[in-house]
């Protein structure tokens, strides 16, 4: 028997039933209230639907075929009152005609009749699984800990504690990593934690200075030059007080670098055409994609301005390592881009497991544009398989490494496997451990790397 206690415990999930064969429709409320989930069961869809307008569900159970409503129908019409809303379809019918419609909405939990308790539950709980992951890559990525770094990889943590170590230091800071893994975002995260976040952030691309680089860094004096007809501060008097960030520093010619090293040796500058000493309190953040050593040692960039800018160096990981990322930066995306259209985008399990298949050469700047592609050309705001192949691809024509393919396999039967214990050892640890004959820290370690949970599957009681 079900104690109150558990059943309110969790009252927070709740279910929406629907399914034109009464029976069917009591057998699942049945089961699912044991369990401790609320439900509401219908066999009538239009008054399932009269309710879903005033309430919001968890997830929902929705049978395919059903007169005067069918399920696809009134599945659009539950996630257009609540797009969180996680939707299973109930078929009996498990061919293309009937399958279609739902991929197409970005539907991809099924449950095929007839079937027992023990897959109505399982099913139950993977949805509500995928529900939480995206719940909490949502809760994880914006801005943890004062950071615009979204990510819970221990590269981005990593990132994350040395920005809190010397962000309220003076030190110079040399940000190393590919393009597009977010260099600027750390240099805007040491000036937001800075004691100097309230003077000016200044962000400049030395790429595409040129030979105008030391005008525009340093300023000039009217008349310096031909065309500079008036006198400029610079970024270096503009920034004073703030924080100066330098993007691709490898870029500067040999004659700036000497002088940027003058200026962080000093504090000391001149204006192009000007003799007169000025004097700026700012802190360098120089970020690069290249090798500076190896620039360096070729004579292409000095090694004394190298040392000078390395008061300290972090390091950006590319996306291609660290994959854990990747649903989160989904999620935070589709947030901005609803945000921007007062609408609300949603994506199915399906679809992130084909965007965390690529390698993202461009990092997090090239997945960023993708799926504002995908959101431009999808036909609902729940993005499905279908809408991120039409961008990338089936993605079939890639071969992995053998390391890869492998690596694949056996994550995929560590999750099956360690998925069926925690159902069959229903909360208990002693017995998921002694079903697994796996050590307890090992355990724990795998469970928590594939993001599942002891308590997920837990009796009611046992809440």
């Amino acid at each position: 028997m079900v104690s109150n206690q558990a059943v309110k415990a969790d009252r927070q999930i709740r279910v929406l039933v629907v399914d034109d064969e009464p029976a069917i429709a009591d057998f699942v409320s049945e089961i699912l209230s044991v369990h401790g989930y609320q439900v509401r069961s219908f066999s009538d869809p239009e008054a399932a639907l009269e309710v879903a307008t005033r309430t919001s569900f968890d997830l929902a159970l929705i049978d395919i075929n059903m007169p005067v409503v069918d399920g696809v129908r009134l599945s659009r019409q539950v996630l257009e009152y609540d797009p969180e809303t996680e939707i299973i379809i109930i078929t009996g019918v498990p061919d293309e005609t009937n399958l279609d419609p739902c991929l197409k909405m970005g539907l991809t939990h099924f449950l095929f009749k007839p079937f027992n308790d023990s897959q109505l539950v399982y099913t139950v709980y993977a949805a509500l699984h995928f529900k939480r992951l995206r719940r909490s890559s949502l809760a994880a990525g914006p801005k943890a800990e004062g950071s615009g770094l979204i990510g819970v990889s221990i590269s981005v943590r990593d990132i994350r504690q040395e920005i809190a170590s010397v962000a309220t230091t003076d030190l110079p800071v040399l940000v190393i990593g590919e393009s597009g893994t977010g260099k600027e975002i750390v240099a805007r995260d040491l000036h937001r934690n800075s004691e100097r976040a309230a003077r000016p952030f200044l962000p400049i691309n030395c790429a595409v200075l040129g030979s105008l680089a030391e005008s525009e860094l340093f300023g000039h004096a009217s008349g310096a030059f031909t065309g500079a007809g008036k006198s400029t501060e610079g970024y270096v008097g503009a920034a004073n007080g703030g924080t100066l960030f330098l993007d691709e520093v490898g870029e500067l010619s040999m004659d700036v670098q000497a002088k940027l090293l003058r200026f962080l040796d000093d504090g000391e500058y001149s204006k192009v055409g000007e003799a007169r000493i000025r004097r700026a309190d700012i802190r360098i953040v120089a970020a690069t994609n290249r090798d500076l050593e190896q620039m360096g040692a070729a004579g292409t960039f000095r090694r004394d301005l190298f040392f000078r800018l390395s008061g300290t160096i972090i390091r950006t990981a590319p996306l291609r390592e660290r994959k854990a990322d990747i649903v989160p930066l989904i999620w935070h995306f589709l947030s901005l881009f609803g945000t921007a259209k007062n609408i609300t985008y949603n994506i199915s399990a399906e679809a992130c497991s084909r965007l965390i298949e690529e390698d993202w050469p461009g990092n997090v700047r090239q997945l960023k544009q993708t799926l504002y592609k995908i959101c431009q050309i999808a036909a609902t705001r729940k993005l499905s398989l279908a809408d991120v192949q039409r961008v990338l691809g089936d993605g079939e024509m890639r071969h992995r490494s053998y390391r890869e393919a492998k690596q694949q396999l056996i994550d995929e039967f560590d999750r099956e496997y360690l998925l069926k214990t925690l159902y069959l050892a229903q909360g208990s640890l002693k017995k998921a451990l002694a079903l697994s004959g796996i050590h307890k820290k090992n355990f724990y370690e795998k469970i928590k790397q594939l993001g599942l949970s002891v308590k997920d599957h837990s009796r009611p009681a046992d809440r």
